[in-house]
């Protein structure tokens, strides 16, 4: 046999070994998101109203990397709460929402605290209920703070 022609056959097995490697070695996953499952609730009852009845609005959610208002929600009637859905990277470990109470009030509304969930990196889900409430801030503006009711994750 020419020294060519080991060439070539050498190359040949070098390609399939090549080949073979790339097609067993598993390719990794796309990657992944973490879905975030939310209700929010207005919860205040002051000397001022029972705003309990109120929906919340302008709700903003935040991860360690991503976040900004809710766009795309599901009012449920039964106890005015919001519900809405939001995908994080899974390797966020935090995320915090953010809502106004009363909105339409004489003076305005401010956005106070964010309730803040913590759950390990790479989670499929989490499942969080928000409560927020709204109080007068002297002399006139309304602040409205949230905290974490119940969650859970997967």
């Amino acid at each position: 046999m020419s020294a060519r022609n080991l060439a070539y056959r050498a190359l040949a097995t070098a390609f399939a070994t090549t080949v073979v490697v790339a097609v067993a070695v598993q390719q990794p996953a796309a990657a992944a998101v973490t879905t975030l499952n939310a209700t929010v609730d207005c919860g205040s009852v002051n000397y001022y109203g029972d705003m309990s009845d109120w929906y919340p609005s302008n709700i903003y959610y935040y991860s360690n990397s991503t976040g900004g208002p809710v766009s795309s929600y599901v009012a449920i009637p039964v106890n005015h709460k919001i519900q809405f859905s939001a995908a994080i990277p899974s390797g966020d470990t935090a995320v915090a929402v953010y809502a106004k109470c009363s909105a339409g009030t004489q003076y305005g509304d401010f956005y106070g605290s964010g309730g803040t969930v913590s759950f390990p990196a790479g989670v499929s889900t989490v499942n969080a209920n928000w409560i927020c409430y709204a109080a007068p801030v002297s002399p006139g503006p309304w602040v409205t703070n949230c905290s974490v009711q119940s969650y859970s994750y997967s």
